[in-house]
């Protein structure tokens, strides 16, 4: 749990309803998609963006009590030519300015984006306008896979539902004065994954950083990312594509370029040791 973020019984419960509510709520799909016409024109903007940011290859991933101003301003020294902010919860975010002062940054601190978890559009979008005129892009977390993301249901315990998916980044692209990336992990199924991704790209999201395992695939149990099935994800999509995991060791970085053959990659606990 983030520092700042600790709820009364009755915020507890209440959230706890909320999130029963989602679970089983099928009518909010958003079933007018962005308009084939546009497609191509969403996809330049896309590489545009990535362009703009100077095509980082090096970036720092978000990770919760780590990736913080310091961390980040020490990687960028080193290399890191990106780094990610730790998630942030969108609903406590938006809802309580004690905990929106877990975010700081200096100028110096960019190309910078801001991940969030959530499952309101409305609280997201809330939670990242309060941040767009600090970041170059705002990433929805859709991979956390601990115990306190199925609790809460955000992350990759949203995938399956994918309605709810395509109203969160579809309500960032239309509505946010910065694009809107996200960060996945695979499925079980890699045509599954493929599918996910490319629905994710439609919906708006201006690039997609891939974990190369999946929800299971954490703690003891992790093993080694799966960096061919996310050059796979890079070869179906049309938007700039990131890899993640097992990127450890300075070595690991050229493998990782070859097998993924993704437009960047990102290091996370390989970046403390």
């Amino acid at each position: 749990e983030s520092k700042g973020s600790k709820e009364s019984d009755e915020e507890v419960r209440a959230r706890t309803r909320d999130v029963e509510k989602l679970r089983a709520d099928t009518t909010g799909w958003l079933r007018e998609r962005i308009p084939r016409m546009i497609e191509s024109e969403r996809v330049t903007a896309s590489w545009a963006f990535f362009r703009s940011i100077g095509s980082p290859k090096r970036m720092v991933a978000p990770m919760v009590n780590q990736s913080e101003l310091p961390f980040r301003m020490l990687c960028r020294k080193y290399g890191s030519d990106c780094a990610y902010t730790p998630m942030y919860h969108s609903r406590i975010f938006a809802l309580r300015e004690s905990y929106r002062e877990q975010f700081t940054t200096v100028p110096e601190d960019r190309p910078l984006f801001v991940q969030f978890c959530g499952n309101e559009p409305d609280l997201l979008l809330q939670a990242a306008e309060l941040v767009a005129d600090r970041c170059d892009a705002v990433d929805l977390n859709l991979g956390c896979p601990q115990g306190i993301a199925r609790t809460g249901y955000y992350g990759s315990y949203l995938q399956e539902n994918p309605r709810l998916i395509y109203n969160l980044v579809s309500c960032l692209y239309r509505q946010l004065r910065v694009p809107v990336t996200v960060k996945i992990r695979l499925l079980d199924d890699l045509d599954e994954t493929i599918r996910y991704a490319r629905m994710l790209e439609e919906a708006g999201a201006a690039l997609v950083a891939v974990h190369g395992r999946t929800r299971d695939q954490k703690g003891h149990q992790s093993g080694r990312a799966d960096w061919a099935k996310i050059r796979r994800v890079k070869e179906a999509l049309r938007v700039p594509v990131i890899a993640n995991g097992s990127v450890e060791v300075f070595e690991d970085v050229s493998d990782c370029d070859h097998d993924a053959a993704a437009d960047g990659l990102m290091s996370a606990s390989g970046l403390l040791r």
